[in-house]
């Protein structure tokens, strides 16, 4: 069984062709700069780079039926015929309450339209995808595998706002949370490694230009840091993270901006990067703190902060803590912001090898550590073709 997961983002489309047998990846397919007269298309089969090439892709509908091209061309040996490929699998954003893993049908589409505005540089692009697949492929099976579906067994209570009752019952204002296919990756990973199938507590930082945190406690992620909109919890890349929006008509009257005007400071000029004066990249932000940047420092600050505070409510929602698993870009290659959040828990004896956080090593905490570290890559694609496997053909197919 072979299954396609398709990724796309505002400029860029990424698909992964996996034999699910063995759970290999057969082709990785990457564009970036989608609508552009210099696209890049880079295609690996295993670690082998076999195209890598500038060319107009003009929009999402040339960038996919150029991949499907080279997965037929008979100089990769990859697929034969387009039957071969089973499911599509899609990791999708926000449809509301359709969010799970779910058949792509016209209802789901349609509650994909609704919630665009939580989703607005995500959404619309995988609606064209998909789109693009339907006329394409009309007899292949599409799946999305929505970012909150991981989250949706979480507690009501810790699901709630403290709004009217209507804007919940009526109107879908909840904490939703995302990331999910990188939480629920972790998350299994995690538990293989401290060899606790069933009773554990573990959380989950995946730490990027997109930061969330998730509480999971034996298999059920009872709480993550992102809620109604992957622009709140902990200050993000661009993205303002929690805030009080009694800030919004004050800022809104102070400078004359619009609602939108204002929205969009709160999510592209915002977080990181408006802090600190500089990119919403930490890699940006270390080295103007080493040119003695104060407010690179302060952001670099803010970030850590916020990834501790949520940890320490973690800590007391489950009562304890099994593992603390570090992923994403800014978690997998930052030793030292590793070294000094994993500090806050020492009074838990926490205690880092330092050595192997320097190395970046798989298992970072110190033998006689109470609580285990790891260092962990994700695999979303992975469990997108998982989940879209285990919904169409089962867990043995």
């Amino acid at each position: 069984m072979k299954i396609l997961v398709c990724n796309v983002g505002s400029s860029s489309l990424k698909m992964k062709l996996l034999d699910m047998r063995t759970e290999t990846v057969l082709a990785n397919c990457i564009i970036e700069r989608v609508g552009h007269e210099n696209a890049v298309t880079r295609i690996f089969i295993g670690t082998r780079k076999v195209i890598n090439k500038e060319s107009s892709i003009k929009n999402y509908s040339s960038g996919i039926k150029t991949v499907l091209e080279y997965l037929l061309d008979s100089r990769f040996s990859i697929i034969n015929n387009l039957n071969e490929i089973s499911a599509v699998g899609f990791k999708t954003v926000q449809a509301g309450d359709k969010n799970g893993t779910v058949l792509v049908t016209d209802e789901i589409i349609q509650a994909m339209e609704n919630f665009t505005g939580l989703a607005p540089a995500h959404n619309p692009p995988y609606l064209q995808a998909i789109d693009v697949f339907r006329n394409l492929l009309p007899q292949i099976p599409l799946v999305g595998v929505f970012e909150p579906g991981f989250h949706i067994n979480a507690p009501t209570y810790a699901k709630v706002y403290g709004t009217p009752i209507d804007w919940l019952e009526n109107h879908g204002v909840k904490k939703y949370g995302y990331h999910g296919a990188s939480h629920q990756y972790i998350w299994d990973k995690t538990r293989e490694l401290l060899n606790q199938p069933k009773k554990h507590k573990i959380i989950s930082c995946h730490l990027g230009g997109s930061t969330s945190l998730c509480a999971i406690h034996d298999g059920i992620a009872i709480d993550t840091s992102m809620g109604f909109s992957p622009q709140s919890g902990i200050i993000q890349g661009t993205r303002i993270g929690d805030f009080d929006p009694y800030i919004l008509p004050y800022i809104m009257k102070r400078k004359g901006l619009t609602l939108e005007e204002a929205l969009a400071n709160c999510s592209e000029n915002a977080g990181l990067a408006g802090l600190s004066g500089t990119s919403g990249d930490m890699r940006d932000i270390n080295a103007e703190i080493k040119n003695g940047s104060k407010r690179a420092k302060l952001a670099r600050e803010k970030y850590i902060y916020d990834i501790k505070r949520y940890i320490g409510e973690y800590l007391v929602l489950m009562q304890g803590l099994d593992a603390l698993t570090f992923t994403g870009g800014i978690g997998l290659k930052d030793s030292d912001l590793r070294q000094t959040i994993t500090a806050s828990l020492a009074f838990l004896g926490c205690k880092l090898d330092l050595s192997q956080n320097r190395n970046h090593d798989q298992k970072i905490s110190a033998s006689d550590s109470k609580i285990s570290v790891f260092v962990l890559e994700t695999n979303e694609e992975l469990i997108v073709a998982r989940e879209t496997q285990k919904l169409l053909f089962g867990k043995s197919a």
